[in-house]
């Protein structure tokens, strides 16, 4: 376990289990396992405990918060199955992998994903509004999702016609958003230019292929892809003279990206700890709907500025951030 990691373990776990006087049952004995891809995703944890405690559980006695980096869906089964044999009150996943592996696994103990692209899609619940079974938390790309996407792009790129997509078509959140956005872009007058791409190298090659003929911006879905080869995949559409559009906020500094919709991972995690802490309360995830996060616009006005986008003034306003 890396220091950063071992520290906000401690941080969570201190948080939580220092606290006065005696609480009911339920609270005595919480044991809350958070479960997933969880490097470089520390804002997002730390919003976990923070919801946990706005919502009333800072001084409760005994409550444990378990941290498993699970980069697999079998590393994160395997997780899930220790946790469930020492006793395990709730479980938070870290997107759609270890949401998949928790709902293998159990269908009693409470199960809070944060987030998963599209868990009605992905038959993780009966519907939004009544998720109906023992899952339920956040969705941050099903179709309003993607129509709030798309329409904040459309802001900071008033022309945007054609968007070349690069997708994961073995992923299954790739392919969920993919379908999401055919469905949304004719409303929205924007057509989509798609391109299936495993990985980094193909990803390169297909932005090598497209130009400005083509496509007037690229949006490439699978973040995971950017945070790997950031650099490759951004010189590659600078190249093109393609501005970048991504949905996850921390990728907004990577080159030739113009701008990020998205959540910001700390008010995400704090959703999902108010969740888990009203299901520790006696709420049952089946009545619990399903919530949204909040889209913020970032702009990256220094690779707008090196790709001649001039991104309009009512987008600046709008935005939370601005980079110069």
């Amino acid at each position: 376990m890396s220091k950063g990691r071992t520290a906000l373990v401690a941080v969570l776990a201190g948080t939580l289990l220092l606290g006065p006087g005696p609480r009911s049952r339920a609270e005595q004995a919480s044991h809350i396992l958070v479960v997933g891809p969880i490097d470089g995703y520390g804002a997002l944890l730390g919003g976990v405990s923070e919801g946990l405690q706005s919502a009333g559980l800072a001084d409760a006695p005994r409550i444990r918060i378990d941290i498993r980096n699970a980069r697999s869906g079998d590393e994160a089964k395997a997780a899930i199955g220790a946790a469930l044999e020492a006793g395990v009150n709730a479980i938070v996943t870290v997107f759609g992998p270890s949401t998949q592996a928790a709902r293998a696994a159990t269908t009693t103990i409470p199960v809070v994903f944060c987030p998963v692209a599209d868990p009605v899609a992905a038959k993780l619940v009966a519907s939004s509004e009544a998720p109906g079974g023992n899952l339920t938390g956040v969705a941050s790309a099903d179709a309003e999702a993607s129509r709030r996407r798309l329409a904040a792009f459309r802001q900071v790129l008033p022309e945007l016609k054609r968007l070349a997509v690069l997708f994961d078509p073995g992923f299954p959140p790739d392919r969920v958003q993919m379908t999401n956005l055919e469905q949304i872009a004719p409303s929205t007058g924007v057509t989509l230019v798609t391109r299936a791409v495993g990985d980094e190298t193909a990803a390169v090659a297909a932005l090598r292929g497209l130009g400005r003929a083509d496509a007037d911006a690229v949006f490439v879905l699978k973040e995971a892809l950017l945070r790997r080869a950031a650099d490759e995949v951004g010189r590659a559409a600078v190249a093109q003279k393609l501005p970048i559009l991504v949905g996850d906020q921390d990728l907004v500094t990577m080159p030739g990206v113009v701008a990020a919709v998205g959540p910001d991972q700390r008010e995400l995690g704090k959703i999902c700890g108010r969740m888990t802490a009203r299901i520790l309360k006696g709420a049952r995830p089946a009545d619990l709907p399903i919530e949204h996060p909040v889209f913020e616009l970032l702009v990256n006005l220094k690779s707008a500025g090196s790709l001649g986008v001039a991104v309009p003034q009512r987008a600046l306003e709008q935005a939370v951030r601005v980079i110069r």
